[in-house]
């Protein structure tokens, strides 16, 4: 059950990419709350600036004015070496495993990666050994494969490393970017299920990103709805989808693909 204190608040936000004779709001004042334990959808289409809105809450891009507040700090015009709680507290995965895991690096070099950094400076780290085991198991993969390659595993089996790693620091925090967007169809559901039992079992915050409605319907109780830059629809998974307010939240759902019956 999520709580009343916000792991997250993000006020006004803006962020503006001033490349080419004409500058880009690729979020554009943008406000919300996250309270503890909530699994939050954020969805919209190509351009609508959801992912550059998670790299800001992750602390890997700045924004041009605005405030971002985890866990009762603002990680706002902080220095790198500021943000070690952040960074233990914040964890991403990505869209492509295949581009996101080193592919020179052994599975378990993978997901201790996060062990041996320097995000534990004054602050006791779990055993790298026991820590890899003890998440191959949890994320359904054989510890026995430990010493193996990326790309000795199926494009399932290289995200649930990827999911591996982003627990390793124990996070308060998963946000994951068009997860399983890279994935076979077949292989979708099961790790979409990976990451509500996860959830479930760690007490986690999920920002889960999707361009799908009904991805981010299987894993979410809430949702926000970017387009252009703002947020134009936001509440509880159900009433957004059973009663949207907006028309480009009703032009998604419509998109959304639904067997036909004769």
């Amino acid at each position: 059950m999520a709580s009343a204190e916000p792991i997250y608040r993000v006020q006004d936000l803006v962020r503006v990419f001033s490349h080419g004779p004409q500058p880009v709001i690729a979020v554009d004042h943008v406000s919300f709350e996250i309270p503890a334990g909530q699994r939050l959808g954020i969805v919209g289409e190509s351009g609508s600036g959801k992912s550059t809105l998670i790299r800001m809450m992750a602390g890997l891009r700045r924004p041009s004015s605005g405030d971002i507040v985890f866990a009762g700090q603002s990680i706002v015009g902080r220095r790198e070496s500021e943000l070690s709680w952040l960074r233990r507290g914040v964890q991403l995965v990505f869209q492509d495993p295949r581009s996101s895991l080193d592919p020179r690096m052994k599975v378990a070099d993978i997901i201790a990666e996060p062990l041996r950094s320097r995000i534990w400076q004054g602050t006791k780290r779990p055993d790298p050994f026991s820590r890899v085991n003890e998440l191959m198991a949890q994320v359904g993969l054989d510890p026995g494969d430990r010493n193996r390659y990326p790309h000795q595993f199926s494009g399932g089996q290289r995200q649930r490393i990827a999911i591996a790693r982003a627990l390793a620091p124990n996070p308060r925090v998963l946000i994951a970017d068009e997860a399983v967007s890279a994935l076979d169809v077949s292989v979708r559901a099961q790790v979409l299920n990976l990451f509500a039992d996860l959830v479930a079992d760690h007490g986690l915050t999920l920002v889960f990103v999707s361009h799908d409605l009904s991805v981010v319907r299987h894993v979410c109780d809430a949702v926000l709805v970017m387009q252009a830059g703002h947020i134009v629809e936001a509440g509880p998974v159900d009433q957004v989808y059973s009663d949207p307010r907006e028309p480009y939240t009703r032009q998604l759902l419509a998109s959304v693909p639904r067997l036909r019956r004769d």
